[in-house]
């Protein structure tokens, strides 16, 4: 009897332990999701930045690629594009983590 006991009482132990591990891992979880939303936000925020300096407005944001045509140098249009698809990258990102 007392090794059935003994054998229970192992069985919740380790059950107790598992379930504390999940907990652990599940907030470790959460808590990089976090940090990888943070981080997105603020390449976000550098791109958008970067595109407004570069187009000169805003305008970007509702025409995309065709308003980067209208651009006065080759410079300009390649930074441009390269901002505009970073921020499209990301944007597809935050779409698959969320």
């Amino acid at each position: 009897m007392k090794r059935k006991k003994d054998c229970l009482f192992k069985l919740a132990k380790n059950v107790i332990y598992s379930i504390l591990v999940l907990v652990a891992l599940i907030i470790l979880s959460l808590s990089k999701l976090k940090n990888l939303e943070r981080r997105l936000n603020i390449l976000s925020e550098e791109a958008t930045t970067e595109l407004n300096k570069v187009c000169e407005s805003s305008l970007w944001e509702s025409l995309g690629f065709v308003y980067f045509d209208q651009l006065d140098s080759k410079d300009k249009i390649a930074k441009a594009n390269f901002y505009y698809g970073q921020l499209q990258a990301i944007n597809e990102i935050k779409l698959f983590s969320s």
